[in-house]
């Protein structure tokens, strides 16, 4: 077996090992956020940034760059801001996500 041949192999286990962690990360998510009141802030925020998280290493191992998903997230949230929707009216979610994204970490 030649390095090329390896080099995928190993890409492609660290793929599934990816995967994985992200499906126990969400139903993780899940488990805390039916425990009601008695789920830990914390414990919110430590999964949602374990999602977050994979999904951009999972992304980089295929291929993609953390700039494009970035990209791809403010061009969403974009035609969430512009489509009729009552959520962003309301609270305007895709539109400080979107300044978040673009203008830096202060909100």
């Amino acid at each position: 077996m030649n390095n090329e041949n390896i080099d995928i192999f190993t890409n492609m286990r660290v793929i599934e090992s990816y995967k994985s962690y992200l499906l126990s990360a969400v139903a993780d998510l899940f488990a805390t956020m039916s425990k009601g009141g008695s789920a830990s802030m914390d414990e919110v925020v430590d999964e949602l940034s374990d999602i977050t998280m994979l999904s951009y290493l999972l992304g980089k191992r295929l291929g993609v760059n953390y700039s494009s998903i970035d990209d791809k997230m403010l061009k969403k949230l974009k035609l969430g801001v512009i489509e009729e929707n009552n959520i962003e009216k309301e609270y305007q979610d895709y539109s400080k996500l979107m300044s978040y994204i673009r203008d830096g970490r202060e909100l």
